[in-house]
């Protein structure tokens, strides 16, 4: 799904009186998650699908630009599809929410305990569209009926009561979306502060670079397999994950094109050696394996008109004009 059709889906939901939402916990019991669904009051179930009509059209009135996780880069006003080969199985448990409610069993307070809620899950639809939505759930936003707390009693009333109930605030925050093909992440600070995003790009990254081995181009792969693993480089290794995954270097360009390029590169030569034969490239300093994966990116262009040469990072690919 493109970032125009997720927006129109999110506004057609947004702005159907037939659209309902429909909530589950994200639980985790003895290290697994698992998802319950919520049995709402019918003024509950109203006041939540209002609720979420109004996020969503209020999160998508920003223009946002759509990137694969592997391609991210620090822009601003970017949502992330999840594209690393092993979902979290938080999100597994996200995608359970539209591609099999049916088998989902209802929370009961009997066996089913508050202090395992993770995560809020609503899912909006109207019966031709739907969209799961995932907010992270903080151990604050439930407000715990032990111990001497009080509550007030009403809107216009002074007195308090002692509270005898559990509550859970539900946050304003959108930190996944699942459109029942992609999950997309809209808030890549909670992804990487709890759903173990640092192992996931450092074992993707390593698997990324047996593409370079197969490729016989550098001359030894070790040491940057060493960076990520040993010495635990993340942002290196997302350079790697971004490089190799979309490098439309390694997908047009040969071997000897790419060596002649370097040495032929007013810059790039003084940063990368290559090896006496001209078949391999050198990489065993720090500048030089951030320089090559630069170059992977296709970052490296000459202006037509000024034939200077330019680091371009961050760059969008302009296609040709149509006649």
């Amino acid at each position: 799904m493109s970032i125009d059709a997720l927006k129109l889906t999110a506004q057609n939901l947004a702005n159907d009186p037939q659209t309902v939402g429909i909530m589950f916990f994200t639980l985790r019991v003895n290290d697994a998650f698992v998802c319950r669904k919520v049995e709402l009051s019918h003024d509950a179930q109203l006041a939540l699908t209002a609720e979420l009509k109004l996020e969503i059209l209020e999160f998508f009135e920003t223009d946002y630009v759509l990137r694969d996780l592997t391609a991210i880069d620090l822009r601003q006003d970017a949502i992330f599809r999840y594209n690393l080969p092993v979902l979290p199985p938080q999100l597994e448990v996200l995608k359970e929410t539209l591609d099999a409610p049916a088998t989902i069993h209802n929370f009961n307070h009997a066996n089913d305990s508050i202090t395992d809620l993770k995560a809020i899950v609503v899912v909006l639809g109207n019966g031709n569209e739907s969209l799961s939505i995932y907010k992270h759930h903080y151990p604050t936003n439930t407000y715990r009926r032990n111990g001497f707390s009080l509550l007030r009693a009403g809107i216009a009333q002074d007195r308090f009561e002692k509270l005898d109930q559990d509550i859970i605030r539900m946050g304003h925050i959108i930190d996944f979306v699942y459109d029942g093909v992609n999950v997309f992440v809209t808030n890549f600070k909670v992804l990487e502060k709890f759903f173990g995003f640092k192992e996931a790009v450092k074992a993707d990254a390593t698997v990324k670079l047996a593409t370079l081995t197969a490729r016989n181009i550098v001359k030894d792969a070790v040491a940057l397999e060493e960076r990520i693993t040993v010495h635990g480089d993340l942002t290196f290794a997302r350079k790697v994950i971004r490089a190799i995954s979309h490098s439309r270097v390694l997908d047009t360009v040969a071997n000897d094109q790419i060596i002649q390029f370097i040495k032929q590169h007013q810059n790039l030569s003084k940063k990368i050696k290559i090896d006496a034969a001209d078949t391999q490239i050198i990489l065993d300093t720090k500048v030089s394996q951030n320089f090559f994966m630069k170059l992977l990116n296709d970052d490296y262009l000459k202006s037509e008109l000024t034939k200077f040469e330019y680091d371009a990072d961050s760059k969008d690919l302009v296609e040709a004009a149509g006649p």
